[in-house]
């Protein structure tokens, strides 16, 4: 069962803002009602914890205040973002930026090209362009949460890995928590800079939560 859930308000708002988009880019019903429905699928796929429509409307909230000038590639990078999303694949960006490419493609080259690099751009969460930072950002904003929300978060997270083995989980997990731990800056935007020492302090508490788990424990985690 996934951790986290959308109601069914936040569906229908997402179903409005993809509408609303659809109709500012004058998009083919192709586009819109196909394209729709095709990540509304995907996002609704059962074993999605949290890289789900719950995440989309966080990622959305998150980017309401800092609206930018390519106001649309960057909303349809988040919509594309985590379509693809099998975690026994280490291909899920490259797919989802392919999908992205090929999807958005009647509505220009030059749009589908820069959401497909966008989207790209979230496999090493690295980016010198200000927009893609800002969609970087705002996918890592849940390491900033609260610190109930950020436990329920790596609960989620083992879900999607349930079928890692525990201690095998625990060594990539540390890797990951540690790479991001030692970066000079989890968030380089200052849109999201306030969740910078949020975002350090639960990082600590899952390393040190990881670290202290005996074998047994472990193998029901």
């Amino acid at each position: 069962m996934a951790l986290f859930t959308l109601g069914t308000g936040g569906r229908k708002r997402l179903i409005q803002r993809w509408n609303a988009l659809m109709r500012s880019l004058r998009a083919p019903e192709e586009v819109q009602f196909r394209g729709l429905d095709d990540l509304l699928r995907r996002y609704g796929e059962p074993h999605r914890s949290y890289h789900n429509l719950y995440h989309l409307e966080a990622l959305f909230e998150a980017l309401e205040p800092h609206p930018v000038q390519e106001q649309a590639a960057l909303e349809l990078a988040v919509w594309f973002h985590d379509a693809v999303y099998d975690t026994t694949r280490n291909t899920n960006e490259e797919e989802s930026a392919a999908l992205a490419a090929r999807a958005l493609e009647p509505l220009g080259r030059g749009l589908a090209r820069r959401v497909s690099g966008m989207v790209l751009a979230t496999k090493h969460h690295r980016s010198d362009d200000p927009t893609t930072r800002l969609l970087l950002d705002a996918d890592l904003s849940i390491l900033g949460a609260e610190e109930a929300v950020y436990r329920r978060y790596s609960r989620a997270i083992r879900q999607e890995y349930a079928w890692v083995p525990p201690e095998a989980y625990r060594e990539g997990r540390l890797r990951v928590l540690h790479a991001f731990l030692s970066r000079p800056q989890v968030y380089v935007t200052p849109a999201f800079a306030g969740l910078e020492e949020a975002a350090r302090a639960n990082l600590r508490w899952e390393i040190g939560w990881l670290e202290q788990l005996q074998p047994a424990q472990l193998s029901r985690y």
